[in-house]
């Protein structure tokens, strides 16, 4: 074999047993000439030997401008006696680029080299690739003969080749003559093959691939391939693939339909076709739709699907659709799961959806595609309540309210979303606060986000749907029963006359001479507005030391506060007497219309209540009407006196709440014995005077009963005993006008003063 390489030094080669051709235009060839070459009488041309020796087929000749300049010349010229020129039929030849051969056919093969020039498949380009290889052993027998020499394997089908005369060379200083002395032209050596066989698969891919980019399909020989056909794809042949446009969906599958160019065939066993098919699956992108996330019945919802690390795709220039509708992307999260895409949709009340990525809308190539189940919306059930008074069913304007959602189904939450206009949502620690603006009013339902805290990142923050309460809610003010004793203050003047706040809840007693400087301040200054307007009751009540009610004094007034007012006082009216008690009380009105009451304790509403008593003497000295109803005469003669009626006086000491003790020093006009009595003795009635003790028990305003025990001194008559009409009986029975009598009695009235 011999170099392809080009040398500096110009070569002519010329068959052996061909005419003399000229080497050199100008100068001389210094000789001498040896293994049978002949130097013309120019001394410029040569004639190859009839039958050179391998030795000698190569000379190298010093060339010079005239023979006196021959021995200092260093300008040298190569002959070459190569082989008779071989007569290849084009037609005939066979090029196998995979194979890695080319099947010449024709005559003078022996030793023929084929020069080629092309990259090999798979092989990165060092400048012009170049090689040759030679005929060695061709086929025996009369005419033409075949011969098979070896090249590059996986040159390109449209590699240039070119043959080489045996024992020639092949470049740029090259120049080859015919036996006839014609030069032989470079493009007439070159060899067009008249078949190009492929043997290797032309389809190197399993699939269409457009989980990467555009899809494409790695074919050994693009050069080869005249027209691509992908059925409702679009095919596009570029250098080494065939770009797949406009798939119309990963679950289908691609027909490649690949038409040869002329000449080159592709071998199928022992046929030959011009057209190579193959069905490729769609190799996308895997898309998985994230549980729980894919929700029916919601408008305006949003869902995430998940796509598998392989895919290269940026998920924000992809066309997503749901059920063909567009859907926004909203945001990407990458994680080492793959990439989570947010997808917003207008919501479908289907049962099941199909999720589809595209490259473009001018390209239309599905690269994902997922079908997925929807899951019903849940409903928010929500509770408002205020911290220490139970729930509500209004949102409060004046105060928060703590927010409780019942969780939904499934792997969802439910999230307040503020409504600005309506009320506003304040996040704290593990709850959620609500509270209505000042000027909302009417009714509003209460609109969540729902949220998959599974998601990764901020995924799970993101509102998957916005949701309203089925319920509205009135937005009010929140009235909270307030505490009525730092609201309302009684006030009295001690001995010294100076203003003293009375407690609640403890007795108090007032000077005598600062009994008419009571008053109940109301103070509307000390109500918050987070306490929301008041309704209160005021009850002041005076009570003599018998029980009964002093009317004039008393005040009972319903009130209305609102926050922020302005200070009043109510006095408490009425010329006030001794040992007389002040009640003041103070309530809520229980009103759920009004106020935020607890479900458990609807009793513990807020009150307050103030008692004082007028401080007064230590005995009192009153008359009263007194009716004894029988009177027991212990005085001899004894006996019954029925039916007695009198006045009395009477000395009492006074307790601390103005109220007699039981026995008192009494003294009196009594009439005894006002209905006369059956027995022997009989008592005529009389006037007595009476004094003594009496124990007195009171049964109501201004009544007792009790039990007497008095002296007498009777104004009357001679008691007289029956005789029955017996003569020696005297009918007058001695006795003296004093007496002790005692009995019960009962006693109206209480006319007197204390001392």
């Amino acid at each position: 074999m011999l170099s392809g390489l080009a040398s500096a030094v110009p070569v002519v080669q010329v068959p052996e047993g061909g005419r003399p051709v000229e080497v050199i235009p100008k100068g001389v060839i210094c000789g001498p000439v040896r293994g049978g070459w002949t130097l013309g009488a120019d001394g410029r041309s040569l004639q190859p030997p009839a039958k050179a020796d391998d030795g000698d087929r190569v000379m190298e000749l010093t060339v010079a401008e005239s023979p006196g300049r021959c021995a200092e010349s260093e300008a040298t010229v190569m002959v070459i006696a190569t082989g008779p020129l071989p007569r290849i039929d084009a037609a005939a030849t066979t090029f196998y680029p995979d194979d890695g051969r080319v099947e010449l056919r024709g005559t003078n093969l022996l030793n023929v080299a084929i020069a080629w020039a092309g990259t090999p498949r798979g092989e990165a380009p060092r400048g012009p690739p170049e090689g040759q290889d030679v005929c060695l052993t061709p086929s025996t027998g009369k005419g033409p003969v075949d011969c098979a020499v070896p090249v590059a394997q996986g040159l390109p089908t449209d590699a240039v080749l070119f043959w080489i005369p045996p024992h020639g060379r092949r470049g740029p200083d090259v120049t080859t003559y015919d036996a006839n002395g014609n030069v032989v032209d470079a493009e007439a050596m070159r060899l067009r093959p008249g078949r190009v066989i492929l043997t290797q698969p032309l389809v190197l891919s399993n699939g269409v691939d457009v989980s990467k980019g555009p899809g494409s399909v790695s074919v050994s020989h693009s050069e080869a391939i005249a027209s691509a056909e992908c059925g409702l794809a679009r095919c596009e042949v570029g250098d080494g693939v065939v770009y797949v446009r406009n798939v119309p969906g990963v679950d289908a599958t691609i027909s490649l339909r690949l038409r040869l160019t002329p000449r080159v065939l592709f071998a199928r066993g022992d046929a030959l076709e011009q057209t190579v098919s193959a069905t490729l699956p769609v190799l996308a992108c895997p898309l998985t739709a994230v549980e729980g996330t894919v929700l029916r019945g919601a408008e305006d919802s949003a869902l995430v699907v998940r796509l598998d690390p392989i895919c290269a795709h940026d998920s924000r220039t992809l066309i997503w659709t749901v059920n063909n509708q567009r859907a926004r992307v909203e945001r990407v999260l990458k994680t080492a799961e793959g990439t989570h895409v947010l997808l917003r949709t207008g919501g479908t009340p289907d049962q099941q959806v199909t999720i589809t990525a595209l490259t473009s809308r001018h390209e239309g190539t599905v690269v994902a595609s997922e079908t997925a189940k929807t899951t019903p919306l849940p409903v928010p059930r929500a509770v408002l309540e205020l911290p220490g008074h139970g729930p509500i069913d209004f949102v409060p304007t004046n105060r928060p309210a703590e927010v409780h959602v019942a969780s939904a189904a499934g792997l969802g939450r439910f999230v307040l979303h503020a409504l600005p206009g309506a009320y506003g949502v304040t996040p704290k620690e593990s709850t959620t606060l609500i509270q209505g603006e000042a000027a909302a009013g009417g009714f509003v339902a209460l609109r969540f986000g729902y949220q998959l805290p599974t998601l990764p990142g901020e995924l799970a923050t993101a509102d998957l749907a916005l949701v309203d309460e089925r319920v509205q809610r009135l937005v009010r003010e929140a009235s909270v029963p307030a505490r009525v004793d730092t609201l309302f203050e009684f006030v009295c003047a001690d001995k010294d006359g100076k203003d003293v706040s009375l407690a609640p809840s403890r007795p108090h007693r007032l000077s005598y001479e600062m009994r008419n400087t009571c008053r109940v301040i109301v103070h509307r200054e000390r109500l918050m507005p987070e306490e929301g307007n008041q309704e209160v009751h005021l009850r002041v009540s005076v009570t003599r030391p018998d029980g009964s009610t002093r009317g004039e004094s008393g005040v009972d007034q319903r009130m209305f506060l609102r926050p922020k007012g302005d200070e009043r006082v109510i006095p408490v009216p009425g010329n006030l007497g001794q040992y007389d008690r002040i009640l003041v009380q103070v309530s809520h009105v229980a009103d759920e219309a009004r106020y935020a009451l607890a479900t458990t304790d609807r009793t513990g509403l807020p009150s307050a209540q103030w008692t004082a008593t007028i401080q007064g003497g230590l005995f009192r000295l009153y008359a009263t009407a007194a009716i004894p109803a029988g009177l027991y005469r212990a005085t001899v003669p004894t006996g019954q006196l029925a039916i007695n009626f009198g006045v009395l006086s009477r000395l009492a000491l006074l307790n601390n709440e103005g109220q007699e003790r039981l026995l008192g020093i009494e003294l009196g006009l009594m009439g005894l014995g006002l209905v006369p009595q059956s027995g022997d003795i009989q008592f005529p009635p009389t006037v007595a005077v009476v004094t003594g003790l009496g124990l007195r028990v009171p049964i109501g305003p201004g009544a007792a009963v009790g039990a007497n025990a008095w002296v007498a001194y009777e104004f009357r008559g001679d008691i007289k005993r029956r005789t029955g009409g017996d003569p020696n009986l005297d009918p007058v029975v001695p006795s003296s006008n004093w007496s002790f009598i005692f009995g019960p009695s009962i006693s109206v009235g209480n006319v007197g003063f204390n001392l």
